[in-house]
């Protein structure tokens, strides 16, 4: 399950967890408004703060090296889920 919170921490959205897509194709087939520039991790426009669950995120799903973020920060247009079964707990930045 991904959980996406926005700035000040309120609950967007819930969403089952999909290890074929990246982070922001989940989030934005489901509705929510992520912003996205590059497609390729280097612009930081789709960076997430990861309040949960960095230990199931593969930084580089799409094989891109993208953008150097720190344990708590995801790339979402090249980051992807590696548990079907986790709990992702995702904060927008913006």
């Amino acid at each position: 399950m991904i959980t996406i919170k926005d700035s000040l921490g309120n609950v967007i959205k819930e969403i089952p967890a999909d290890i074929n897509k990246t982070l922001l194709e989940q989030l934005t087939e489901a509705g929510i408004d992520i912003p996205a520039a590059c497609y390729t991790g280097v612009c930081g426009a789709c960076m997430c703060e990861i309040e949960k669950g960095s230990d199931k995120i593969n930084k580089n799903f799409t094989g891109e090296e993208g953008f150097p973020t720190d344990e708590t920060e995801v790339m979402t247009c090249i980051a992807g889920i590696t548990d079907p079964d986790a709990e992702i707990i995702l904060k927008t930045i913006y």
